[in-house]
């Protein structure tokens, strides 16, 4: 159960300041107006309006106006039972946590309620207080999971980056990346798709093709050994996807063509090794 032990709204205090202390229950601030700064374990924290800060219990803080004048910010003072204290242990995990706000009405919305309710102290009154900070609650922690979530996937990715580019003149199945990374194929076909925007299977080819163009420019090889260098059991596929992906036939490139083909960051630095 979540313990309210006030709800504040600072409206524009001048010379408003709180010395360094150690808190003794969580607090969640949401800004309204102007600018705030807060110092937590030795960071300089600027919240603006719109941002969100978590602040556990023990935290020690100390905080005032930015130089520009006062700011404008509701805050809640909690704890929480056991049930909650295990809910928000991914927001005490990571300290002191700034957010900003994916939709600042429905925040400023919530807070002007919790607030209203809270001056009202009925029992129907605490109850609807109580659900508002859990909701706000759980909005944070899905966030924090959905952050948690794409770094994982982001990761994944890199990954898999590094195996194709080290692996380019093999012929790579989406198999063996699901293997590399200890997922299915659907998984790595989904997180492609979502932090790249692409099939692996596409990427495996914007590499091969990277990589194809600079071994054409160089004319250290024909087009037959750059094929089969690159893992492709066929000349005439490994024509079919180099047109595909620069619009021009591999000859044209050995004879100086000009190429729009832009890859990745990533590919150009893998095909320049």
């Amino acid at each position: 159960m979540i313990h309210l032990k006030s709800v504040l709204y600072d409206d524009r205090i001048e010379k408003w300041q709180i010395r360094e202390d150690r808190v003794p229950h969580h607090i969640f601030i949401f800004v309204t107006g102007g600018t705030v700064i807060y110092y937590i374990g030795g960071e300089r924290i600027e919240l603006n309006p719109g941002d969100i800060l978590f602040i556990p219990s023990g935290t020690v803080r100390s905080c005032h106006n930015d130089s520009k004048g006062p700011h404008q910010k509701y805050s809640a003072h909690f704890t929480t039972s056991d049930d909650e204290e295990e809910a928000i242990r991914l927001l005490q995990e990571r300290g002191a946590n700034k957010w900003s706000a994916h939709n600042a009405n429905y925040f400023r919305q919530r807070f002007a309620m919790l607030l209203l309710q809270w001056f009202e102290q009925t029992p129907g009154g605490r109850l609807i207080c109580q659900g508002i900070v859990l909701e706000l609650i759980g909005r944070l922690i899905n966030d924090a999971l959905s952050k948690t979530s794409s770094a994982v996937k982001k990761d994944l990715i890199h990954k898999l980056q590094n195996y194709i580019v080290h692996n380019h003149n093999k012929p790579i199945q989406l198999s063996d990346l699901a293997h590399h990374i200890d997922r299915s194929p659907n998984h790595v076909t989904r997180i492609f798709k979502e932090v790249l925007g692409q099939t692996p299977i596409e990427y495996i080819h914007q590499v091969k093709v990277a990589v194809a163009c600079e071994l054409l420019k160089s004319n250290l090889m024909t087009i037959a050994e750059i094929s089969d260098h690159l893992g492709y059991c066929e000349q005439s596929y490994f024509h079919r996807v180099f047109k595909k992906f620069t619009g021009v036939a591999p000859t044209a490139v050995q004879k100086g063509a000009p190429l729009s083909f832009i890859p990745h960051p990533a590919i150009r630095t893998a095909a320049a090794k």
